[in-house]
C-alpha cells in the first residue's frame, strides 16, 4: 500500500531513523545513534567500551511511553496531598500496564564529551495514523523494534548498571525510572512497595540519582518543564525534536550542566540526590 507523506514525516520525526541524527555544535558534531533490533548488540558493545574506559561517569536518561490512562488512581487524593507510598502505587499501576516506545541515553564525561543513543521499542501508539501504514513503513524501512526482554539481557551485562561510579541524571522522571527498572528486570512487574522499589533502584543505579526538576527548587529562579528551564538557562536543543528520547536526554544533560555550573559549582547538586519529583516530592 502507499504510505501518505504526512505519515512518513511523523514517523521520521518521532520513531527514529536508521542513520544517526547529527548537529554541528560549537566544537564538535553530536550524533544521536538510532538503535533497533538489527544493531542493538553492536551499540551495546560501544556502550560497554565507553563505560569501561571510565571517562563517561554521567548517564542521562529519558523515556517516551504510553500509560494506561483509563485506570483509576489507587488514591482519590490529589498527588500533592498523597503520601510518597500512594504516589508510587499510582505510578506502579500505570507503568506496569503501560508501553515503552523509546529510551534515550546520553553518556557524558567531565570534559563535556557526550555519546547519545535512542533505543526504539514497539511503537504501538501512533496518533491519527493508520496502523496498517505504520506496519508497512517498518517493513519497507526494515526497522524491527527492540524486544524489551532482550534489551534487559544486554543492559545487565553492559557495565552501565551495577556501577557505583556513574551519576544518573533525569528531569521529573519518576516514570522514566519506573520504566528503566522494568527494562533492567526483564520487564517484571514493579515491586509492591516504595521501599522495595527504592532498593532495586540502588541495586541497579547506585546512590547518586539527580532529578533536575527537584533540584531547581533550590535555585530560586528556575521553574517549569524541561523546555522552560532550558530556555531560562540559554540552552538550545542542538539535535532532534521534543519527545524524541535521545534528543530529550541530551537536552536534559545540557540543562543540568549549565544549572550545575551556575548554581551548584561545588557539588553539582549531589546534596539533593535520591529525591524523585513525582514520588518523594511534588
Amino acid at each position: 500500500m502507499e504510505i501518505r507523506e504526512e505519515t512518513k514525516e511523523w514517523l521520521k520525526q518521532y520513531c527514529g531513523r536508521r542513520r544517526p541524527r547529527e548537529s554541528v555544535g560549537q566544537t564538535s558534531i553530536i550524533s544521536v545513534r538510532s538503535v533497533w533490533s538489527s544493531n542493538v548488540e553492536r551499540e551495546f558493545r560501544l556502550i560497554s567500551k565507553a563505560v569501561k574506559e571510565g571517562k563517561y561517569n554521567q548517564a542521562t536518561v529519558d523515556t517516551e511511553f504510553v500509560l494506561a490512562m483509563n485506570m483509576k488512581n489507587t488514591s482519590e487524593k490529589h498527588p500533592r496531598f498523597s503520601s510518597p507510598e500512594e504516589r508510587y502505587h499510582n505510578i506502579r499501576m500505570k507503568t506496569d500496564n503501560g508501553i515503552i516506545r523509546q529510551l534515550g541515553l546520553t553518556l557524558s564525561a567531565d570534559d563535556g564529551t557526550v555519546l547519545v543513543w535512542e533505543f526504539n521499542f514497539v511503537p504501538l501508539f501512533v496518533p491519527f495514523y493508520s496502523l496498517v501504514e505504520i506496519e508497512e513503513y517498518f517493513r519497507t524501512m526494515q526497522l524491527e523494534p527492540i524486544d524489551p526482554i532482550y534489551f534487559s539481557k544486554l543492559l545487565r551485562t553492559s557495565g552501565l548498571v551495577y556501577n557505583n561510579n556513574i551519576t544518573w541524571i533525569m528531569f521529573h522522571r519518576a516514570y522514566d525510572l519506573a520504566f528503566f527498572i522494568k527494562l533492567a528486570t526483564f520487564w517484571s512487574p514493579l515491586p509492591d512497595s516504595l521501599v522495595d522499589f527504592s532498593s532495586l533502584v540502588r541495586t541497579y543505579l547506585g546512590e547518586i540519582i539527580l532529578d533536575v526538576k527537584y533540584i531547581i527548587k533550590f535555585t530560586h529562579n528556575l521553574h517549569g518543564g524541561l523546555e522552560e528551564v532550558a530556555t531560562a538557562l540559554g540552552i538550545e536543543r542542538v539535535v532532534g525534536h521534543a519527545h524524541q528520547a535521545g534528543s530529550d536526554s541530551l537536552l536534559t544533560w545540557h540543562t543540568y550542566k549549565k544549572m550545575k555550573d551556575i548554581h551548584f559549582p561545588l557539588d553539582g547538586g549531589v546534596r539533593h540526590a535520591g529525591i524523585l519529583y513525582g514520588i518523594h516530592d511534588t
